[in-house]
Parts: C-alpha cells; structure tokens; sequence
C-alpha cells in the first residue's frame, strides 16, 4: 500500500525542498539538495489527483499540461488509482510521471460494505499521499470533485497550496453552496471549466480565493483537419468516402447519456439510411452493466451493426474524429467537454446538449448546435440539418476550427493554470505569515 509506481521519464527534476526559496510549508521535509538540484531550483512541481482508472477529460488536462507548463517553470506529476484501466498507460506514454496507489473513491451503490471499505481505507490513503508529496516535494496540488477528498485532506495536512478544479455540474442546486463553502475551506485557487459554471456555483459572490475560469486544453496542433486520416479511419471500418457519419468520444457511463444518443441515431437513419455511427470510447468495470443495456438498445435500433460501429477507446482520437461529419454530444450533465472542443479544432461542428458550459464552447449555429438535454429528437434535428447541407457543415467545421485556436489551444490553458498555481501559492504563504 505505500510503495508508489512511479514511470521510468527521463529527465525528471526532483526539487530540492524549499529552504532556498524561503517557502517553508511546515512539516514538508528535504534531503540535502545535489548539485543538479540546485541548479533546477526554478522548477516548480504540481501533482494532479484523479480517482478514476479510465482515460477521460481530467487525465488529458494533467498529461497535456505537464509539456505546456514546463516552460513556464513548472512540472505536473499525476496521481491515478492502482487498479484497471487504461488512464496510467496514455498518460505515460505522453511522457508524464504517473504515481499509483490504493485510491478509494465514493460509489452509487447502496452496498454497505463499499461504503465502509471507503472510510476504513480513507486514513491510510491520505497518509500514502503525504509522504508521496513530502518525497517529491510537492508545491501545489490539483484536485478536483468533492466527493473523495482525500488530496485535499493531505495537501492540508502538510500545508501545501491547493488548486481545486470544478468541472461539471453534477450536484444537486441545493446543495451547492455548502459544497462552495467546503471547497473554499480548503482552496487556495478555484478554477472552473467555464465562466457558466462559474456564475452557477457562486452567483454574483465574491470567494475568499481567486478564481479562474479556463477550458479544458487543445492540441490544436495534432487536433486538425486532416484528409488522410479521414480516408484511413474510413477504409479501417468500410465506411464509403460520401457517407455522413455521426461520431461520438465518450466513455460509456451514465453522464454521457448516450442512450438518447442512441434513440437519436435512430431518428437520423429514418430519414438518411445511408449515415453511419461511430462510437470511440471505452467501457468500465463499474459501468458494465450500462453499457450492456446500451449495446441491448443499439441491437433493437433497426441500425445495420456494420453502420454501428463501436471502436472502443483509441489513443489517437484525433483520426477518427477527422472521419466524422458530425460529432454529437448526449450529455446529462459536464463541465465543458474535452473531446467537443477537440472536435472543434478538427473542423467538425458539434451537436451538443446545453449543460454547463457547452453553450460557450459551441458557439449555437456558428460552430455546431446547442440543443436541451435528454431530447433525442432535438439533436436528431440538429444533427440532420447537418449532414443535409454539406455547405453549411463545411462553413461552420472552418469557423469551428479557427475558433479552436483562438479559444481553446493548449498555450491558452496552460497560461491559466500557470497563473492559478501561483496565486496558491501566494496565498498559502500570506495564511502563513498572518498566523506568524
């Protein structure tokens, strides 16, 4: 349980502690620094927290991130539960440092005994996650969520600053002040995916910690339109060149909604039986049964199962998303979605559900559509008005992806968490100048 799996990187930069530096965090301990340390003082170093084994949203932003900040001075070390799933395997091959341990995390299950296992376990993991911050002398810590608190509880305890994330829309409207409150009682930076979700967690109040709206980061060097890849992905799944396909990345949970994509799908082959689906996304031990029910809906779809194609998860999204027409977005609830925007930066209009902060990243009928959630027939329609006028999918897929760059690029975000880690950090150190 406290050994930690660490990648093989080349070039990792261990700092050296803080004495150099003048911040002194309290119980943080420091061997004596070598000579290559010394000379690597102006590297900072983040640890970005996920509790979830499968690739998704918040494992992109730390593996994206870690390349754009390390000219800004800044390492990001990543945090990933030790069980199944394919989110340590993408993030080290991106070149990140990944560390794994035991990482429980709250369940939707009215089984006590993974409630229990929960709690018991929650003491010892968050003491794992202290010496894993003392040992890589951790300055900032990224969380996200407010259901598994463990990060948190650690980086307090040995009083390092704390970037705490908000990404999606999750909690119940009542509810949200007090989660406000909370995540206040421990942040020393919030950042939110969207100015909308922003202005839906805290109205017009003004936090006791700076905030920073931001939108999930864009390669928008890879992520771009790309005819080759197109054809490639095309001929790979016998899809003809001239036929509309209807794309979606998402792994298959509940959130995604992607049983009303289905039901969509459905309406879309009613009227234009030539188009085909293509699904790139993976399944999870926790959501099997879902996905079960969701490949028993696509089987009573009437849809030709080589028009559904289930590709599962792929590591380069950015081709299959270049031999999509349309990618469409079921969404019960997000922040603002990671592969939407990528979508956008490949040229390809978007169909997305109004939720959070989607209406801002897809600009309504300038990049795509923004249509109310769980309404198969809205994002039929949309979808249809699409595929059914190629010269409004080619204007609005080159706005989408001059938007992208504009909007979304990996420089942007980076310069955002830049600026966010260092606010913590300032206002860590006046907390702990005014006790002083």
């Amino acid at each position: 349980m406290d050994n930690f799996e660490q990648s093989s990187k080349k070039g990792l930069v261990a700092r050296a502690g803080d004495a150099a530096t003048g911040d002194d965090y309290g119980t943080r301990t420091a061997s004596t620094p070598s000579t290559k340390e010394k000379n690597r003082l102006d590297v900072r170093r983040a640890l970005f927290v996920c509790h979830y084994p499968v690739f998704g949203g918040p494992h992109n932003w730390g593996m994206r991130l870690n390349a754009a900040l390390a000219p800004r001075g800044w390492e990001v070390l990543v945090l990933l539960p030790d069980e199944p799933g394919n989110a340590a395997e993408r993030v080290r091959a991106a070149g990140s440092t990944v560390f794994q341990i035991p990482l429980h995390r709250t369940r939707k299950s009215v089984d006590p005994r993974k409630h229990l296992a929960y709690l018991v376990t929650l003491p010892r993991e968050v003491a794992a996650i202290r010496r894993l911050l003392r040992e890589q002398r951790i300055d900032v810590v990224m969380t996200g969520g407010y259901t598994n608190p463990h990060e948190a509880i650690a980086a307090r305890l040995e009083n390092i600053p704390i970037v705490w994330q908000v990404a999606n829309l999750h909690s119940v409207a009542l509810l949200r002040p007090l989660i406000m409150r909370m995540i206040e009682r421990f942040a020393d930076a919030i950042m939110f995916t969207g100015e909308n979700l922003q202005r839906t967690y805290l109205g017009e109040r003004k936090p006791s910690v700076e905030v920073f709206p931001f939108y999930p980061p864009v390669d928008t060097k890879l992520f771009r339109p790309n005819e080759l890849s197109r054809e490639e992905v095309r001929k790979e799944f016998n899809i003809p060149m001239d036929a509309p396909v209807i794309g979606s990345v998402a792994n298959l949970n509940s959130q995604k909604g992607l049983e009303y994509w289905i039901r969509a799908a459905v309406l879309i082959f009613q009227q234009e039986p030539a188009t085909y689906f293509l699904w790139i996304g993976a399944r999870s031990e926790t959501n099997r049964t879902y996905a079960a029910n969701l490949e028993k809906e696509i089987g009573r779809s009437g849809i030709p199962p080589e028009q559904f194609i289930l590709a599962g998860p792929r590591m380069d999204t950015h081709r299959y998303l270049a031999a999509m027409d349309v990618k469409m977005l079921s969404s019960r609830y997000e922040g603002v979605a990671t592969t939407s925007l990528e979508a956008l930066a490949v040229g390809v209009p978007v169909v997305a559900t109004d939720v959070a902060g989607m209406a801002e990243a897809v600009r309504n009928g300038q990049t795509g559509f923004v249509v109310p959630p769980a309404n198969p027939a809205e994002l039929a329609a949309a979808a249809l008005r699409l595929i059914q006028d190629p010269e409004m999918r080619r204007a609005m897929g080159e706005e989408a992806r001059r938007d992208a760059v504009r909007r979304f690029d990996l420089s942007i975000c980076a310069e955002t968490h830049r600026c966010a880690l260092e606010s913590a950090i300032a206002h860590r150190l006046r907390l702990r100048n005014a006790k002083a």
